[in-house]
């Protein structure tokens, strides 16, 4: 079965990946321009905390749950396949879970090591790998292995999905320094319906930018030789439409249950894109939410209210490549 996201504010976004070039007046489309072989490494780090109250003992399908997520990665990108659908660009990526044993086994290699006849079955060990396909008209398709990792590398490995494709988003004919746009984006698989994502975004303006250097122990060393970016503010408010009184989805109504309340929240995303290649160099993710829900049976027995505050914290940081003689 074809497997499709689709990407919102804080949650799991639709990607495409056309070339980054200037147009008339000024405008930049920024997308990232790939080739096949292409590899580049992101660091991801990703906290958020979630507290729920309840007040009943009455446990509804499909409920939320509290919890704390804390995690960083390093993530290896690999650029599979290029084709032309329709003529849309159609991108096969692979992604690498990449453990700091590694590359620090990397590091001490020599320029040309001999061959160690273990050492894809040493690798295979540490290897958590998914891939993805990405097309021009916003769409994820054929996700493989996501659900290998856990839940706290699965909503960081998202997160950075979110911000490598969020220019999905912006104006198809391109942007240019100081203009504004707006965009509106539903909110699925919440406990109330009629959520979406009221996004205003600017393009603030260019300045100097560069991918980090990292050290064998993982640690951040300061910028590589600059390039320049794209500096893009992105503001996300979530609105309901639906009433406080019925706001009940789909799959709660098949279970004979009911929702009512109200859900708030609001993201801020400040991103770095270079110009050169469309690369996220940099960006980072502030959000807040919070819900006030009852559920309920539909003729108001077993109700259970929940009250729910979330808050969270990621960022995406490009790495620079290794030096040469290491992978």
């Amino acid at each position: 079965m074809k497997k499709t996201l689709r990407l919102f504010g804080g949650c799991l976004l639709s990607v495409a990946i056309p070339c980054a070039a200037h147009d008339n007046a000024d405008r930049v489309v920024l997308f990232p321009k790939l080739s096949v072989g292409q590899t580049f490494r992101y660091q991801i780090g990703y906290r958020a905390t979630t507290n729920m109250n309840t007040e009943s003992t009455v446990v509804a399908p499909m409920a939320p749950t509290g919890g704390q997520t804390n995690a960083t990665l390093l993530l290896q990108v690999e650029v599979d396949d290029l084709r032309l659908d329709a003529g849309r660009t159609v991108v096969r990526l692979r992604t690498r879970i990449v453990e700091l044993d590694i590359i620090a086994a990397d590091a001490a290699k020599p320029a040309n090591p001999p061959p160690d006849p273990n050492g894809a079955a040493k690798s295979a060990k540490h290897e958590k790998i998914v891939g993805f396909t990405l097309h021009a008209d916003g769409q994820v398709t054929d996700v493989e292995g996501l659900d290998k990792l856990s839940a706290d590398q699965q909503a960081a490995w998202q997160e950075w999905l979110a911000r490598f494709g969020g220019g999905a988003s912006f104006p198809e004919k391109g942007i240019r320094p100081g203009e504004k746009w707006k965009a509106e984006e539903p909110i699925p698989n919440a406990l109330l319906t009629g959520l979406s994502w009221e996004k205003e975004s600017e393009y603030v303006n260019d300045t100097p930018c560069g991918p980090m250097k990292i050290t064998p122990q993982g640690d951040l060393g300061g910028e590589q030789a600059q390039g320049k970016c794209a500096v893009i503010l992105t503001t996300a408010i979530m609105k309901q439409k639906s009433s406080e009184k019925d706001a009940t989805p789909e799959d709660y109504k098949l279970h004979d249950l009911r929702t009512m309340g109200i859900a708030k929240g609001k993201n801020e995303t400040i991103a770095y894109i270079s110009l050169k290649t469309g690369l996220v160099v940099r960006a980072t993710d502030d959000a807040n939410q919070s819900m006030n829900v009852i559920v309920a049976k539909t003729d108001g027995s077993n109700r259970v209210h929940y009250i729910i505050d979330a808050e969270s914290h990621a960022q995406v940081l490009l790495l620079a490549e290794a030096p040469a003689g290491h992978p």
